[in-house]
Order: structure tokens, then sequence, then C-alpha cells
């Protein structure tokens, strides 16, 4: 893998190891050690790094090792990576099980996601850079902001709806269900802002007139 640039960077443009995501392919599960790989591909799909990874998750231990290269882009010098990650579990608000988490390398603070940018040879949490580590929509410009917005409460509500999604349980609506239809309202209300306020930063474009309001 080649190092970052620098330069503003979001969540969605750094590599990312996200907890949700190994566990909903199966990737990760107790007692079993089955080493697998990670790719990252650019906006047009070509790939941009990989990254092995293999688990070991049982009531004694519970960790993930990482295994990848950096090439630095000035020199090419390749240099090996090779570490833990640790898990913790710790109880789920809800009052009912328990949520596992990562064990950031560095602050040593609990994340669902790991994250490579500015530069960073390793994977930590968001909050373990000094520099910002923006979301998409907080660099969105005034044009952009209101599509990222659809598509970000898109991206959410599909998560939400791959997994069973029962309307009613014992004659109440579940909290699921309730989200669901939050998001979907708020999607609507997106849809419709990126096709009226965003229409009219267009047209004051157009026109020359941004800027003078």
């Amino acid at each position: 893998m080649g190092r970052y640039k620098t330069g503003a960077e979001t969540t969605a443009g750094a590599r990312r190891i996200e907890l949700s995501y190994l566990l909903k392919k199966g990737l990760l599960r107790k007692w079993e050690i089955a080493p697998f790989t990670l790719s990252w591909n650019d906006s047009r799909g070509n790939p941009t790094g990989s990254i092995g990874i293999t688990p070991h998750y049982t009531d004694e231990e519970a960790y993930i090792v990482l295994r990848y290269t950096v090439t630095a882009r000035d020199t090419g010098k390749k240099t090996e990576y090779n570490y833990n990650i640790y898990l913790v579990e710790k109880p789920s608000n809800l009052g009912r099980g328990s949520v596992l988490y990562f064990v950031c390398p560095q602050t040593g603070n609990p994340c669902r996601i790991l994250y490579q940018a500015y530069g960073s040879d390793i994977f930590k949490s968001r909050g373990a850079y000094s520099y910002r580590l923006y979301y998409p929509l907080q660099v969105s410009s005034k044009l952009e902001i209101y599509t990222e917005k659809y598509f970000s409460l898109e991206k959410q509500l599909k998560k939400l709806q791959d997994g069973r999604a029962s309307y009613k349980y014992r004659g109440r609506i579940t909290k699921k269900r309730k989200r669901i239809d939050r998001l979907t309202k708020k999607q609507a209300q997106a849809d419709n802002d990126r096709f009226t306020k965003g229409m009219g930063i267009r047209l004051q474009r157009a026109l020359g007139l941004e800027g003078l309001y």
C-alpha cells in the first residue's frame, strides 16, 4: 500500500476497517481462526491497496492480526507491518447482551471503525488523529451537500433494511422500524432539497448571481 497524501481527508476517502462489516460477512467469528484479505479500490474501481487479517477471537483472547506493506511514495522503500488490534466487549446500551469494539492502538479507546489517513502507517480510531478526519458532509459545497445528505441517508437505510425489520413486536412498533421511518422521512426531505434548494444554487451560478444575496 502506498502512503497517504496530506491535505484534508474524509472518513469515506480513508482506508478503513469496519467491525460491523467483518461481523456481517462472517469474517470474524468466535473460535474460528480463518485468515482473510480486505482490498480497497478508488472511485473508478482500480485497486489501491490490500491488507491481510487473521482473527483470534475466543473467551481467553480477542484480537485481530494486521499484516500489510507500506511503500513510501518519495523513496519507494517498503516497510512490513504486523501488529495486533485488540477487541473488547461492552454491555449494550439497550441493556441486552454486549457489543464488540476495536481497541484503538494509539488511544486505547473503544471504536467500531479503524482508519488509515494523513500519512499514518497504522490503522487507528478517528479520534486518534491530530488533524480532523472529516465526514463527507462536512466538506461538501453548498451545491453538493443536499445530494451527499440524500445518499448518506440511503446508505443508512440500506444497512437497516438488509436485515430483518419487523414492523411490530408484541403489538408495539419496533425501535428499528421507528428509526427506518425517521430516516425515510429525512431522505424524502433531502430529496426535495436537492431539487429545490440545490436547483436554486445552480440557477444563481448560471446567472452569475451567487453570493449577491
